[in-house]
């Protein structure tokens, strides 16, 4: 990180009431196990026993719509500003977000159906903002030096020319995302589309989006944050905005919307009852549902990772409480998350079928090239391709309405979530097997081991123009571990 960047946060943090820590580097490769800053971290602040009551996100009401193409456009106005929110007991967090809350309003969308997102900036600090997983113009992707600078306005378009699922609006500014991601530039953008609610899955009430962050607060409940290459890890778990969160439930199936929005953070999840892992489907990944359900006990999910999962909580007596618990023991070690109370017995008519999704496959044959991309930690950066980020280079040029195959291979210890602009991708292999049964969807973010190789086969369609692709640990992105993809016509 450059002293102007450096500066720049240490302003903006001080005006949130965020305790700048600061930033460092070196030649060696971060530990995996504990990257860079976490050994200053506190012990788990986990409060107990579970009290704080779950919030669930607004759904945002549309601005208007208007024309002839009324019945095809939505539209929404958001204001990018400081606010407060009720994290712990106590006093209020000071945050930056979407409307002034975090997580930010969900904005709740039809297949087909174009959206308009003004976004204004009345913060202090330049931002862009990035629709993860969308497919859309390069002017409404989010480029991490398409600034909407303070005090002015930015139009996004949206066509929602994919399958239903769930996605993520977030802050992509140049050096600064992860800051500005863990202050409260986060929340849910939600596709439905007649082929899903057909299958009569859990829905209204029963069909919740769970942010998954961690953090640390200081003793007035104003937050710390760690800027350096290894990125934050936080001590305490926070879900939608809530530490120490509860929720009550119903004894009947439920649809959990899973984001990993942390800094570096890998979750490691099980639902367990007492000591006791449950079972539960995994119904949809990335870019929407799955071929079919998917029953585990347990589900790794990376920084810009979603996946729908459904519960079932019937077997459960009321008074049951279950924990959303995490196995991952990167320290500082978090177990659990939060817990579900059963609290009452409905009757339940949803359903998880069988049979999901179709999803388009391409095949190897199909591919019309190739490209390899290297990870790897040097002269004191993470980077990609022996390169870290320039915007004014192009890294590589692919035609669009053609195949391609791209070789991920990872020469570090560590994990990095992969997120490519633009499409959604399908995984050939991970480390040359199939990959698992979940992450055999549509995917735009991947796990690439440490010491190992993925392929993934995409078609650039829709656009041509620059896009980018880089790791989502967001410390290791704002220190550039990101290129540039030119697509041509």
């Amino acid at each position: 990180m450059n002293l102007r960047t450096f500066a720049r946060i240490s302003i903006w943090a001080s005006m949130l009431g965020v305790s700048f820590v600061g930033c460092s580097g070196s030649n060696a490769e971060p530990d995996e196990s504990n990257e860079p800053g976490t050994r200053t971290q506190a012990a788990l602040t986990e409060e107990t026993p579970f009290t704080n009551p779950l919030r669930i996100p607004p759904v945002m009401a549309r601005s208007s719509t208007a024309g002839a193409a009324a019945a095809t456009l939505a539209a929404y106005n958001l204001t990018i500003k400081t606010g407060t929110a009720q994290m712990r007991t106590g006093n209020p967090t000071p945050i930056v977000g979407f409307d002034g809350i975090f997580p930010g309003p969900t904005l709740v969308v039809e297949r087909g159906e174009t959206t308009t997102v003004t976004q204004t900036n009345a913060w202090t600090e330049n931002v862009t903002i990035h629709n993860h997983g969308h497919k859309v113009a390069a002017e409404s992707d989010g480029h991490p030096v398409d600034y909407i600078t303070p005090g002015s306005s930015k139009v996004y378009t949206y066509p929602n020319d994919q399958p239903a699922g769930t996605f993520w609006y977030h802050d992509h500014t140049m050096d600064l995302t992860g800051a500005h991601v863990y202050n409260g530039l986060a929340g849910f953008y939600i596709i439905h589309d007649a082929a899903e609610d057909a299958l009569n899955l859990p829905s209204g009430n029963y069909d919740i989006p769970l942010l998954l962050q961690d953090k640390q607060f200081n003793a007035d409940n104003t937050l710390t944050y760690t800027s350096q290459v290894g990125g934050f890890l936080g001590n305490t778990p926070v879900v939608n905005g809530v530490a120490n969160a509860v929720h009550n439930v119903a004894n009947r199936k439920y649809r959990l919307r899973l984001l990993n929005g942390s800094d570096v953070r890998l979750w490691n999840l099980q639902l367990r009852a007492g000591t006791t892992p449950q079972t539960f489907q995994v119904i949809s990944s990335d870019g929407g549902l799955l071929q079919a359900p998917v029953s585990t006990t347990s589900l790794s999910i990376a920084p810009g990772e979603r996946y729908d999962i459904v519960v079932d909580f019937a077997p459960h007596a009321v008074g049951t409480s279950l924990s959303l618990f995490n196995t991952d023991a990167t320290a500082p070690a978090i177990s659990t998350l939060m817990q579900f109370t059963v609290d009452r017995t409905e009757t339940d008519t949803s359903a998880v079928p069988s049979a999901l999704a179709s999803i388009r496959r391409y095949t190897e044959a199909e591919s019309t090239g190739s490209a390899n991309i290297t990870l790897a930690f040097a002269n004191g950066n993470w980077q990609l391709n022996g390169l870290t980020y320039d915007p004014a280079r192009i890294d590589i040029t692919s035609p669009s309405n053609a195949v391609r195959i791209w070789t991920l291979t990872n020469n570090s210890g560590a994990m990095h979530p992969f997120h490519k602009h633009l499409v959604e991708f399908n995984v050939l292999d991970i480390n040359g097997q199939p990959p698992p049964a979940h992450e055999n969807g549509l995917k735009d973010t991947i796990q690439v081991p440490g010491r190992g190789t993925v392929r993934i086969i995409f078609k650039n369609e829709g656009f041509t123009g620059t896009y980018v692709f880089h790791c989502h640990r967001l410390g290791h992105e704002d220190h550039r571990m990101m290129l540039q993809e030119s697509v041509t016509p």
